[in-house]
Formats: C-alpha cells, sequence, structure tokens
C-alpha cells in the first residue's frame, strides 16, 4: 500500500515537518507498506488559477505531485496551524487536484507549538478531505508544543507522544487496508 505524507508547512524553521520525516521513518520498515514524503516547500506548486485537471501548462511540480497522487492508496496530511487554520502552502497545494483524492483513505496530524496541538487546523482539513470525496479516518492526531518533541538533532525525545504517534499510524493503517480492499 502506497502512503503518500504531505508536509504542509513552507516557513523555514517549520517544526511540523520533523513530524512528518518522523511519519516517514517509522512507516518505511513496514512490510507491504511504501511510504512517500511530498513537502509542499521542496516541491512549490503555482498560486491556484486551475486545477491539474483543467490546466492549459501544468509546472514540472505538478506533473509530479499528480503522478504521486494518481499511486498513492492513502494520504496522510501533516500541517501546521497557522491563524487558526491550516497553511496557505497546504491548501493551494491541496486545490490543484480533486479527484485524485476520491475514495481514498486521509489521515491528519496537526502540530502546534501551542497547547492545543493544532486542533482548529485538524478540523478545518476535515472538512476539505470530505469535500474532495476522501475516506477521512474520523481520530487525528494532534501534537501540541511541538518545538519540545525532538533534540537539537531531529531526534524524538518525548516518549508519551512517540506512543501517541505509533497507536495513530497503527489506526491509520487498519483502516486504510480496510478501505482499499
Amino acid at each position: 500500500m502506497k502512503i503518500i505524507i504531505i508536509s504542509g508547512s513552507a516557513r523555514p524553521n517549520r517544526q511540523s515537518h520533523k513530524i512528518a520525516l518522523e511519519v516517514l521513518k517509522r512507516l518505511e520498515p513496514l512490510e507491504n507498506i511504501q511510504p512517500a514524503l511530498l513537502d509542499v516547500r521542496e516541491k512549490p506548486l503555482p498560486l491556484l488559477e486551475s486545477i491539474y485537471r483543467n490546466h492549459p501548462n501544468p509546472t514540472e511540480n505538478m506533473h509530479h505531485w499528480k503522478k504521486e497522487f494518481d499511486q498513492a492508496d492513502a494520504f496522510i496530511i501533516v500541517s501546521p496551524e497557522h491563524n487558526g487554520s491550516y497553511s496557505g502552502a497546504l491548501k493551494n497545494t491541496l486545490d490543484h487536484f480533486f479527484e485524485e483524492y476520491n475514495n481514498k483513505p486521509m489521515g491528519i496530524i496537526a502540530v502546534s507549538a501551542g497547547a492545543l496541538g493544532g486542533t482548529n487546523a485538524a478540523m478545518a482539513l476535515q472538512h476539505f478531505c470530505l469535500k474532495v470525496g476522501g475516506l477521512l479516518m474520523p481520530a487525528f492526531l494532534i501534537t501540541p508544543k511541538v518545538q519540545s518533541l525532538f533534540d537539537a538533532d531531529g531526534i524524538l525525545i518525548d516518549e508519551s507522544y512517540s506512543k501517541r504517534l505509533d497507536k495513530f499510524l497503527h489506526q491509520f493503517i487498519e483502516f486504510s487496508q480496510r478501505m482499499n480492499k
């Protein structure tokens, strides 16, 4: 099963990207799971004028995202909370596509420096996932105080969050396998 992990922040010192990398690291050794990380910062898309399907001249990055999305069996979206929602860079990227999400399992991990862990971003992303016809896993993972979860080398040091992340990923894989039967 190919799981696309979308890293949703384009900021220079983005903390949510550490979570996306941790998700990738935990999924890579699993049998029958093929994770791939797509990063809104590394492969940016132009401001939305036309969705991919109707675009008169798609960019190379647009083709890349389209190919990966078409091959995906499931999506995990990792987003910071920006101004009570998910990031503008993520919104712009996700909006370039529509039918690519249809009937595919989707999971949400929200990230924040604050105590609420990105709850508003997660709720906004739930609306998006449902609107595009994704099969949304009801449980999402919030990530409060992300700045305290990793050491200076980017190693996850918070045991409690590590367990919650493992539980979320286990639930997401089971959910995705059931939905992809």
